[in-house]
């Protein structure tokens, strides 16, 4: 908290402008607002706090220019979900990292301007998508199993990276048919830790260079899709399933580019969020050794015969675990938006441009919501936990609310719950340790940090508890 000095001199500078806002809780500012706050601390735990200590809605400052935080369903669907959302952006995050994606993703567009004609374009928006969904579990099933089988030779992993990889490659099989080579992933990092150095910077952007050899990467990377695009189309694979071959048999006037740069995307959209969901799901489960054991006896039944999206639907222990690493830690825990205009919310008049911070930890974790918040336990969702709390709705919201929602969660749903059975069916993720593990934050996703473990084979694991009986 500023000292009384420092509270004096930011009453003595803006006491009048502080006067509008007198209606709303929040911590008292000093020379630098609140944003002293946000110092040295995890933006996502700091929000929650608010939550916790000031309510639904919390009033900071950003030097001399007010914003806010919100922990109300009510008001966030306000934002999100209302008519009113129209008049609210994406916040800087649009700005940071469009040096690393396109113009053509409908992430960094507006809602002002092209972002529903951007959308319409996304493949997950697509007539045929639910179609294409289903398709997605052999292939990617197949590339998973792979990747655990060149892991399991490894040794000891750091989980984060090793699960990264996982994760990209089978996003790769769904994208393009096939896993690409490593000079692709490595140029999809660099443009990546580009990205996340704006995110993370304390200068103007303007001040932010990017790493070295980023616009060759850059090109390199989006290039990989334009070529198997031109390949594609004179090639054609009537029977393939994957997004490019998909996409030019239902879409074949869309224009190369364009549709180049809609695959390279799907990657930042998901690859990061997605694989830190599988740490977390795999170091809580280290923790709660029954709920493991449920799921490997799941993930072993489905095992037998090729998996489908219809096994994957009655497979409700799956769905749980997935849920609640959701629910417990998920990956994007801080969404920004930003009035255009001066706009009227909670009370007061924002100025454009104000901050509005919106973050789903305190929600995902309200007692007075959730019984034992804090403990992962995926027996919640059973017997309508799904329906109390479908994905999208105020206490549960990994991938944000409203239109403007993540427009590739069905597919993330998808992949993850392919991920966790087909990896619980092969082996058990071994953590070395469950202690809270430290998070950092990369390319706006929550970076576990010191995961590590291995992978044990299921077939070693019941032979050494053969060989432990006749012993």
């Amino acid at each position: 908290m500023p000292n009384l000095i420092s509270r004096g001199i930011f009453n003595l500078l803006f006491g009048s402008k502080r006067k509008a806002f007198a209606s709303l809780p929040g911590p008292p500012p000093g020379i630098l607002g609140t944003a002293g706050d946000f110092l040295g601390a995890s933006p996502w735990d700091v929000c929650a706090r608010y939550g916790r200590e000031y309510g639904g809605v919390t009033l900071i400052w950003m030097g001399p220019n007010p914003g806010l935080v919100l922990n109300d369903p009510a008001l966030i669907a306000e934002v999100y979900e209302s008519p009113r959302r129209m008049e609210f952006e994406k916040g800087n995050i649009s700005e940071q990292i469009r040096p690393t994606v396109t113009n053509d993703t409908v992430f960094i567009a507006k809602l002002s301007e092209d972002w529903a004609e951007r959308r319409q374009m996304e493949p997950m928006a697509q007539p045929w998508s639910s179609d294409w969904l289903a398709e997605q579990v052999v292939p990617m099933q197949a590339a998973i199993s792979e990747s655990v089988d060149a892991l399991l030779k490894e040794g000891v992993h750091d989980l984060t990276p090793a699960l990264r990889r996982l994760t990209f490659d089978a996003f790769s099989v769904a994208t393009v048919g096939e896993k690409m080579p490593d000079q692709v992933f490595e140029d999809f990092m660099l443009l990546a830790k580009g990205a996340d150095a704006r995110i993370q910077a304390k200068l103007p952007l303007k001040f932010v260079k990017p790493p070295k050899g980023f616009d060759e990467a850059k090109a390199r990377f989006y290039g990989q899709f334009a070529d198997r695009v031109r390949a594609a189309r004179k090639h054609p694979k009537p029977h393939a399933v994957d997004t490019l071959s998909w996409m030019l048999r239902e879409n074949p006037g869309m224009d190369d580019q364009m549709l180049a740069h809609l695959l390279g995307g799907t990657f930042y959209g998901g690859a990061f969020s997605s694989s830190v969901t599988l740490v977390g799901a795999f170091h809580q489960l280290q923790k709660h050794p029954d709920a493991e054991a449920r799921l490997a006896a799941e993930a072993a039944a489905l095992a037998e015969g090729p998996l489908s999206i219809g096994k994957l639907a009655g497979a409700k222990w799956v769905e749980a675990v997935v849920l609640e690493a959701l629910r417990v830690l998920p990956a994007v825990r801080v969404m920004t938006r930003t009035p255009s205009k001066d706009a009227e919310l909670a009370g007061v008049t924002l100025p454009a441009g104000a901050m509005i911070m919106i973050s789903n930890q305190h929600l995902h974790r309200d007692p007075a919501h959730w019984p034992e918040p804090d403990t992962f336990k995926p027996e919640r969702w059973l017997d309508g936990g799904v329906a109390r709390d479908p994905l999208g709705s105020g206490y549960f919201f990994p991938f944000g609310r409203g239109p403007r929602a993540c427009t590739g969660a069905d597919f993330a749903m998808l992949y993850l719950k392919t991920a966790v059975a087909t990896i619980a069916a092969r082996v058990k993720v071994h953590v070395d340790s469950t202690e809270p593990f430290e998070e950092g934050f990369f390319f706006g996703v929550v970076l576990p940090k010191g995961v590590t473990g291995k992978l044990i084979a299921r077939e070693a694991q019941a032979s050494r508890g053969v060989q432990a009986r006749s012993a």
